[in-house]
């Protein structure tokens, strides 16, 4: 592989430690979602100038032109722009006012990974769960972005993301939900569903698919 062909990943990977950076140094999770929600979309027009370039025959020399490991494919592409569209509604999520704290340390165990639900807290604009992730080998490090899922008893329409922030070795890592609207007073049960972990990225993480589902009252039980 020549040094050209290897340059766009060399790119991503200095931007996403870059990203990492700014989350460490703290500059806040807004700043880090944004800088990697835009290398999700950059990354997104380099595979798209290479299907273009592929049926017209040209050729690109900067990357080369056959399916590599790691590369997204149309799926992933899909849900990729999907995780853009809403990391901009619940980025913000956080400079809203702090309702209250739900403490849990529940865990679900599935497909070779146990996750952690450490708190959630319920803000005016939406809500931010705290996850802690944990695997053993064969099973390496799990994915940046998590496939999730809020839902709760009261119908609402929640706009909901999951994304890595960081771990502390290799085998752990944490992860948070960010989700909008904040429930509304009507619901008892807030649900979180995460379907899988992933990352549309070339890199040492792992795409684990699986069910981890966690259902938190809302309300705090009446004493008898």
């Amino acid at each position: 592989m020549s040094v050209r062909s290897r340059l766009p990943s060399v790119l991503l990977l200095g931007a996403a430690l870059l990203a990492s950076g700014l989350l460490v140094v703290g500059y806040g999770v807004a700043v880090g979602i944004g800088v990697i929600v835009g290398l999700v979309l950059g990354w997104m027009v380099i595979v798209a100038v290479l299907a273009m370039s592929h049926r017209s025959g040209s050729s690109v020399t900067f990357l080369a032109q056959d399916r590599r490991v790691g590369e997204p494919d149309g799926a992933d592409m899909a849900q990729m722009e999907s995780f853009g569209r809403d990391s901009m509604r619940v980025a913000g999520v956080d400079a809203g006012v702090l309702r209250r704290v739900i403490a849990l340390g529940d865990e679900v165990e599935a497909s070779g990974a146990r996750v952690e639900l450490i708190a959630i807290e319920i803000r005016e604009d939406g809500g931010i769960a705290t996850l802690a992730a944990h695997v053993r080998p064969p099973v390496g490090t799990l994915g940046h972005f998590a496939d999730v899922a809020v839902s709760d008893d009261a119908d609402t329409a929640y706009v909901a993301i999951g994304i890595g922030i960081g771990g502390s070795f290799p085998g752990s890592s944490r992860h948070e939900i960010r989700f909008a609207p904040a429930p509304p007073d009507a619901a008892q049960t807030l649900t979180l569903r995460i379907e899988g972990f992933m990352d549309p990225f070339p890199g040492p993480t792992v795409q684990l698919r699986g069910t981890w589902e966690f259902r938190v009252a809302l309300r705090a039980s009446s004493a008898p």
